[in-house]
């Protein structure tokens, strides 16, 4: 079993999500790095991984780096860590709306990175990654880079230039449908059912529904029209959708959200 060693600088909330699926793989060695010490403590006491008190000794000690830092930081990061990359680095960003040249600008001239989009289910296993290529960066990097991800859900290759739409559904969606599921089990409980029980049928009713589609028979709207008896219930319920325009609200949080990650590349 190969070796793969990877180092996270910044172990926030995002990062934790990664760590947690690849930290199940035994070929994964992680180590990691936070300014915050409490953020990294907790890290080696949930997941067993190597705690360093400087970017330069993750640099050391794994050849996959992670850049999991808010997009703001990350110019301040770049000059720490310039000094100790080489070429037999990689670099992985998470950092929304930073494109991967602005990342090797700041870096090496040949400084290959993988600009990567995760969401937090990968905690589950069931993580979104869109994965798009730097211009220095090879074939076997993305190869790599896809492979990590895959441990932790399932994963898109996109153009950089779609990074930005990716952000809005995949990394910001999760939001979305938590926001969805909440509504959802409201309008259970004010129809008699506890909160938890309104969660479950909530919770398991999306699931449900997102395997169909990732089953690839039918696409939504087909989906919806085999679930939508003339005259029934779903139908009453689909009618007040329609009246709030819903669906028009939701193409209007992808795009606000999309619009907000081309921002932070300023």
């Amino acid at each position: 079993m190969t070796q793969t060693s990877i180092g996270f600088i910044g172990t926030g909330r995002i990062a934790r999500a990664m760590i947690s699926g690849l930290s199940r793989n035994p070929a994964n060695t992680i180590c990691g790095y936070d300014r915050q010490p409490e953020a990294a403590a907790a890290l080696n006491r949930d997941f067993g991984i190597t705690n360093h008190n400087s970017p330069g000794e993750v640099l050391r000690n794994a050849t996959i780096i992670v850049l999991a830092v808010k997009p703001y930081q990350i110019s301040e990061v770049l000059d720490e860590l310039r000094p100790s990359l080489t070429g037999s680095h990689l670099l992985i960003s998470v950092a929304a709306g930073i494109t991967s040249e602005f990342i090797r600008r700041h870096t090496l001239d040949d400084m290959r990175v993988v600009r990567v989009m995760p969401n937090t289910p990968a905690f589950s296993g069931e993580g979104m990654t869109a994965l798009s290529k730097g211009i220095r960066a090879t074939d076997h990097d993305m190869e790599m880079a896809a492979e990590l991800f895959r441990s932790i859900g399932r994963i898109c290759i996109l153009e950089e230039s779609q990074m930005d739409a990716a952000t809005a559904v995949s990394g910001s969606g999760p939001a979305y449908m938590f926001a969805i599921i909440d509504a959802m089990s409201q309008g259970g409980q004010a129809c008699g059912l506890s909160e938890e029980q309104a969660i479950l049928l909530s919770a398991q009713t999306m699931l449900g529904a997102a395997t169909m589609v990732l089953e690839g028979e039918k696409n939504p709207r087909e989906l919806i029209s085999d679930v939508t008896t003339p005259g029934g219930t779903t139908e009453a319920g689909l009618k007040q959708l329609e009246a709030h325009d819903i669906r028009q609200t939701m193409i209007d949080t992808v795009r606000a959200a999309a619009e907000r990650s081309k921002e932070l590349k300023q």
